[in-house]
């Protein structure tokens, strides 16, 4: 056998280092966030100063601050540190697109990925939140901070064009969360009618916003389990982003004047199940949890349509490299 030392690799370490490092990179940018370093740098500062603000060790704080330089989040000129322009839009606490919230929800994640041999081994992981629902108010608020960066906008833009919503009256937005896509409905088309369904304790935050965005009292709230309450009728539109519907497509269907649509914004997943890595992570983590629900082939979605007599009318592809999203329009 050669010495090592006179072999090179045929192949590139490269890609295995950066998805190594993926955790160190990740715990650097949630303990910058908790500690509020990127509010601190809106103005330039030394590192001592920081480390006096925050009360940590300075030597320390040193260290970690050029850690974030190196991760392009700040910049370091003559020993201050200050923001870079992407730390001003998405980590400081005062942009309309700061993402703290994801942040949170994101680090509970860490810990549930690190029960992965466990779950390979058992089949028996149950992800829990400390006893607390899963749908909680970091879940909506987070999702509400990651669709503001790109997704929502995308989404609304191709839904305003159609002209199924150019003559729609009456919209249902189910699932509808936060309520930022019905504020943006509503926002584009005062004349639509404009209806949000979604669990009791999260439609009290989607009236929050409601309330940010001057939109209180102009959509109509409707609170309950749209698994098993009942959802309306006479929609033109049934408007459900990032929700599992497959249990629910016949009420849907009903609840649809004729000729309506069901506009359904969702990850899809590659006939093999291999790509894009987003939606296969996703579908990774939902089968530890040991959720009845998955990722769905564009095949699969077209078969739940068809099964309770929707005609599939186009499929618009809106993804990009990070949110591999398609928009389904299902006429009835």
């Amino acid at each position: 056998m050669d010495k090592i030392i006179n072999r090179i690799p045929e192949v590139d370490f490269g890609l295995i280092d950066e998805i190594a490092k993926g955790n160190e990179k990740a715990n650097l940018l949630f303990a910058a966030v908790d500690y509020g370093i990127f509010d601190l740098l809106i103005q330039p500062k030394t590192a001592s100063e920081v480390s006096e603000e925050i009360k940590t060790d300075p030597y320390l704080t040193e260290k970690f601050l050029n850690a974030l330089v190196a991760l392009n989040l700040i910049h370091k000129i003559e020993n201050q540190y200050s923001n870079t322009k992407l730390a001003e839009t998405f980590l400081m606490r005062k942009s309309p697109f700061y993402q703290g919230n994801l942040f949170e929800m994101m680090k509970g994640g860490l810990t549930d990925w690190q029960r992965i041999s466990e779950a390979l081994k058992n089949r028996c992981v149950k992800i829990e939140r400390e006893g607390k629902s899963i749908i909680d108010r970091t879940l909506i608020v987070g999702h509400a901070e990651i669709a503001v960066t790109g997704a929502m906008q995308r989404a609304v833009d191709v839904v305003s064009t159609l002209p199924e919503f150019k003559r729609a009256k009456k919209l249902l937005d189910i699932g509808g969360g936060h309520g930022l896509y019905s504020i943006a409905f509503s926002q584009l088309k005062p004349d639509l009618e404009v209806v949000l369904f979604d669990l009791p304790h999260v439609t009290e935050i989607a009236k929050e916003y409601l309330e940010q965005h001057g939109m209180q009292g102009k959509i109509k709230i409707i609170a309950g389990d749209f698994t098993k309450d009942d959802i309306g009728n006479g929609y033109d539109i049934v408007f459900a982003s990032d929700v599992t519907i497959s249990g629910i497509l016949k009420k849907v269907y009903d609840a649809l004047n004729e000729n309506g649509v069901l506009i359904y914004r969702r990850w899809t997943i590659n006939d093999d199940r291999t790509s894009p890595l987003t939606s296969v992570l996703f579908d990774f983590m939902l089968a530890m949890m040991r959720s009845e629900h998955r990722v769905y082939t564009l095949g699969e979605y077209t078969h739940l349509f068809e099964e309770v007599c929707f005609c599939i009318a186009r499929i618009l592809d809106i993804s990009t490299p990070q949110d591999p999203t398609k928009i389904i329009i299902a006429k009835k």
